[in-house]
């Protein structure tokens, strides 16, 4: 039997952003992605949006530590590193690249490019398939950071159409500038967003960690890291498999839930 040798530092973070975003993999899988209204489907979108962009926030702090600590950076420099971020998007993924792990900022971005769902007009029907090279997903990525603020405090719920509240910073991309507008002018997330906004935020990833790994030397898997596919029938085909276990941390696939017991009867009624 081969022996099993220690995993690469850096494959950590990646193989737990996997796991964190399987869930969200599968729910888009649940989508029926028929034309109308989708009902409590609908809820998928915003819920699908919230699970990959924090499971990004997480990715960001637990990759950037580990890279400072190959790099030798002591414990109060990572701490100093990962302490402050607060809801870190792409573009402050790329500045705790190139700031605290080195990697050559020439590099970023080169032969990017992400394939997303353009918003229809108003009053148009048809979401089209288009591409973002890195300088158009990082602004993009900040205003489905603006999204997830709203949805997480409550001020959009996500699932129909609504005022979404513009960004408390100047400049700032507003949330709206990513969603489908309606002809009443209020702005709707969908599915079709919802996956956008997970395509973009993987495939930063990727590029950033795979760069990452080429300037230390160190082999790593970005490939193991699930695709939101743009079409209904890859989303059902192509269900992730399970993010790689790490040792002393292996689960278990359920194969049946149970059932909801009856409801009880009313003590009133008759037999």
């Amino acid at each position: 039997m081969p022996s099993v040798g220690p995993m690469e530092p850096l494959q950590a973070p990646i193989n737990r952003f996997a796991r964190a975003l399987i869930v969200p993999r599968r729910l888009l899988a649940l989508h029926p992605r028929k034309r109308g209204n989708a009902g409590d489907a609908a809820a998928l979108a915003p819920a699908i949006t919230l699970g990959v962009v924090a499971a990004f926030e997480g990715f960001v702090e637990e990759f950037v530590a580990t890279g400072a600590m190959i790099r030798g950076l002591g414990l109060a420099q990572v701490a100093k590193a990962v302490g402050n971020l607060n809801n870190p998007d792409v573009a402050a993924f790329e500045k705790l690249v190139v700031g605290q792990l080195g990697v050559p900022a020439s590099g970023i971005g080169s032969g990017f490019s992400v394939e997303y769902w353009r918003p229809p007009a108003p009053g148009a029907t048809w979401w089209q398939p288009a591409d973002l090279d890195w300088a158009s997903a990082k602004q993009d990525a900040e205003a489905w950071m603006q999204v997830r603020h709203l949805l997480t405090h409550g001020l959009t719920s996500g699932w129909l159409a609504e005022h979404w509240p513009g960004p408390l910073k100047a400049n700032a991309r507003p949330a709206s500038s990513v969603l489908r507008e309606t002809q009443t002018g209020r702005h709707t997330l969908v599915i079709h967003g919802a996956i956008t906004c997970a395509r973009i935020y993987v495939e930063t990833s990727r590029h950033l960690a795979a760069l990452t790994a080429q300037h230390f030397g160190r082999n790593i898997d970005v490939d193991i890291l699930p695709d939101f596919p743009l079409y209904k029938e890859q989303a059902y085909k192509k269900t992730p498999p399970p993010a790689p276990a790490e040792v002393g941390d292996i689960g278990e696939e359920l194969t049946e839930e149970g059932e909801d017991a009856p409801p009880p009867q009313d003590a009133a009624a008759g037999p």
